[in-house]
């Protein structure tokens, strides 16, 4: 549960203004946010697209090279990527909050920090819930709590449509310079296992990992799912080929393509979007 307490700054005039001091689980300390907010840059593609879902689009100054969702998203100055961003910028514009997230930004949360910028860094989501869990951290610090609990309860009600209980075995392979799989601590894989299936690799602890193309043979999946990086024809011939160079080929009849960043995405619309779309993979006529 958040714990937020407010600090007093003074009055001006008979208008009293109030900062919120909102504990961050990452840090383990409190970040003072400012009231109202009128200027947040999104380094994470999860948190921009929750807060288009809040109201907040016209808030946001910039974002990461990553966030394209929703459509509007596109239209903004993009001023970084997971590694770096552009400081000038910053320095200039003076956000009144940054969001990051950890992982590949754990340093750059912490050199954002050290400058003086107000950051507050969001936990990966390792399940389902957990994109949840990271609306409502949101929405409380960016002040938006009674939207926030309309934006899950809308995610709640679209995951219980979807729940479908099954056992179908499940390969999920992501390209990024290599193939990437799924174990456990994964979104992907626990909406899986909501939607019918069952991550062939659920028992391992890393979260993404090289799989070995003998265990992908020996755990034998129903079904392949691959995400490039874009989908375009020539992807698909590209992996078609190098299925078989690697002596995957026996599963280019179960084999289906993402559009790309479409499971690996943890923000709303993978549970509006992409939950349904994989549900629907499980109950096809032809399975």
């Amino acid at each position: 549960m958040l714990r937020s307490k407010i600090k007093l700054n003074g009055w001006k005039g008979k208008r009293r203004e109030e900062n919120m001091k909102i504990y961050n689980p990452v840090l383990d300390d409190y970040v003072e946010i400012k009231r109202p907010l009128k200027k947040i840059v999104s380094l994470d593609p999860a948190t921009t697209e929750t807060l288009f879902f809040l109201g907040l689009g016209d808030k946001i100054i910039a974002t990461d090279a990553f966030s394209y969702r929703p459509e509007e998203a596109r239209k903004l100055p993009k001023i970084g990527s997971y590694t770096h961003v552009n400081l000038d910028f910053l320095e200039e514009n003076r956000p009144d909050l940054i969001f990051s997230t950890m992982g590949a930004q754990k340093d750059l949360t912490k050199k954002l920090i050290n400058l003086g910028f107000t950051v507050y860094p969001m936990q990966v989501a390792t399940s389902v819930s957990k994109i949840i869990d990271n609306v409502i951290i949101i929405a409380e610090v960016v002040d938006r709590k009674n939207e926030g609990r309309e934006l899950v309860n809308m995610l709640r009600k679209k995951i219980a449509e979807n729940y479908n209980p099954g056992n179908i075995k499940v390969y999920v392979e992501f390209d990024l310079g290599g193939p990437i799989t799924i174990g456990f601590p994964s979104h992907v894989s626990d909406a899986i296992s909501i939607v019918g299936g069952k991550n062939i690799f659920d028992d391992k602890d890393e979260a993404y990992f090289t799989p070995e193309d003998k265990e992908i043979l020996n755990r034998n999946p129903d079904l392949f799912i691959y995400e490039p990086k874009r989908l375009t024809a020539y992807e698909k011939e590209r992996f078609l080929k190098k299925m078989e160079e690697r002596g995957l080929q026996q599963f280019r009849a179960r084999l289906v393509f993402t559009k790309g960043d479409y499971l690996a995405h943890m923000g709303p619309s993978f549970i509006l979007d992409s939950i349904p779309w994989l549900r629907s993979l499980f109950t096809s006529p032809n399975r």
